[in-house]
């Protein structure tokens, strides 16, 4: 079977290919975020419900979605981090990124495929 090299999934480390039948609706989880490819949407959450909205930063450039926090604590020393990337498939439209965080510290990237 013939492999769609635009669909990824995220694991540690590394980038999976995942086959054109698997592009509808796949999903992916590790301990820190999901990658999910709904149709033309590509999505990727992650929790961060440990931070406050205001401690946490997202940047992205060249395709690469990264998302930091840092907590501090009374004292002003740093008493919790984190730290994830997600490499966004070359089809996605760098346009469309959207994110979201709902109440309960859940972190979305939503973006469309061209």
């Amino acid at each position: 079977m013939e492999k769609d090299p635009s669909i990824y999934a995220e694991a540690p480390g590394s980038l999976t290919e995942q086959s054109p039948r698997d592009q509808r609706l796949t999903g992916h989880s590790d301990p820190t975020g999901k990658i999910q490819v709904i149709g033309d949407i590509f999505q990727f959450t992650v929790d961060v419900s440990e931070f406050s909205p205001e401690d946490v930063i997202i940047t992205s450039s060249n395709n690469l979605i990264e998302v930091h926090a840092e907590k501090l604590g009374e004292d002003g020393n740093v008493t919790n981090t984190f730290s994830h990337q997600c490499k966004l498939p070359a089809d996605v439209d760098p346009i469309s990124i959207k994110m979201t965080m709902d109440g309960c510290g859940v972190l979305t990237v939503r973006a469309h495929r061209m």
